[in-house]
């Protein structure tokens, strides 16, 4: 088990089973583009927290999805349903066909916070922008420009460059394997 990463603020980040919760989001994806009889088994039951799964291949995002609140009962069901949706049901990218060689990254989120300087957001915070009932999420290290993250957020909402919008910095953990 890795040991908790300490934020600029003080923080330390919930401890996590890395190689564990990299095995069942690989799974998961191996399981959405070829199932099998046996299905997944999660072991463990970590408190649920919110969960993105990017799945990539070559430097190229092949499909990601999750959430900015928790849907199941654990995180490794969290895990799972995010990986298995990144594979399969990203309305971004064709699903993934057998035999793709892939790496994934799965971004716990640990906490939102409010944000009033956009140019205070460092690479390894995510971005949330809400505007009504819309919202996009830049994840961690998805760019290091503040502001062209800021625009990627209101291009994934679909909110145009005047409107109101609610900034959150997203403090979350990251894994690749």
């Amino acid at each position: 088990m890795s040991g908790p990463l300490l934020l600029a603020a003080g923080f330390a980040l919930a401890q996590y089973d890395e190689p564990r919760l990299i095995r069942i989001a690989r799974q998961a994806v191996d399981e959405a583009v070829q199932p099998r009889t046996a299905g997944l088994v999660l072991e463990g039951k970590s408190p649920a927290r919110p969960v993105f799964v990017t799945i990539e291949s070559g430097g190229k995002v092949l499909g990601c999805r999750g959430a900015l609140a928790s849907r199941y009962r654990t995180l490794e069901e969290e895990v799972r349903s995010a990986a298995t949706a990144a594979a399969a049901h990203d309305p971004r990218y064709p699903p993934l066909r057998p035999g793709v060689k892939f790496n994934v990254t799965v971004t716990v989120v640990e906490r939102l916070e409010p944000l009033d300087d956009v140019a205070t957001l460092r690479p390894d915070q995510g971005l949330v922008l809400r505007s009504g009932t819309r919202v996009g999420v830049v994840l961690p290290w998805e760019g290091k420009d503040p502001l062209v993250r800021l625009d990627w957020a209101r291009r994934k909402a679909g909110v145009p460059q005047n409107s109101p919008v609610k900034l959150e910095r997203m403090v979350a953990t990251r894994f690749r394997g």
